[in-house]
């Protein structure tokens, strides 16, 4: 009977875990070049695109950083990782968590598509299509 209540308790104890603790996120599709198409967001949510701005966004994704590129000029080079935290838009999502720190992203990739939604209130969720 002892048997039976140990091999329940760590049946119990196993299904109860967090998969997602363990879940090792690949980078391999969000390398490449990416044109930013528009975002949508701030406190008055407006849609910014690079005809109303008269800017062109590129994010060069490598292994290990992300380079923005404004207008053809380096803006801004931060390391990153990928982990699956719980989002300020609810539930667990996958994450650019960036070094040294600016606030992290979470995101989702479409297709040629990708969409990165800042992680604070009444910032920007952005639209690249993949070159």
């Amino acid at each position: 009977m002892k048997n039976l209540i140990y091999i329940f308790t760590l049946f119990f104890i196993f299904s109860c875990r967090d998969d997602n603790d363990n879940e090792t996120l690949s980078n391999q599709d969000l390398i490449g070049n990416w044109t930013w198409k528009k975002s949508t967001g701030g406190i008055n949510g407006i849609t910014e695109t690079p005809e109303s701005t008269n800017k062109t966004i590129n994010l060069v994704i490598s292994n290990d950083a992300v380079k923005i590129y404004e207008n053809g000029n380096l803006t801004s080079e931060n390391n990153y990782n990928l982990q699956i935290k719980e989002s300020i838009q609810g539930g667990n999502k996958p994450m650019l968590i960036y070094s040294p720190y600016k606030p992290s992203q979470n995101y989702q990739i479409n297709g040629n598509k990708l969409y990165l939604n800042d992680e604070c209130n009444d910032c920007y969720n952005s639209e690249y299509e993949k070159e």
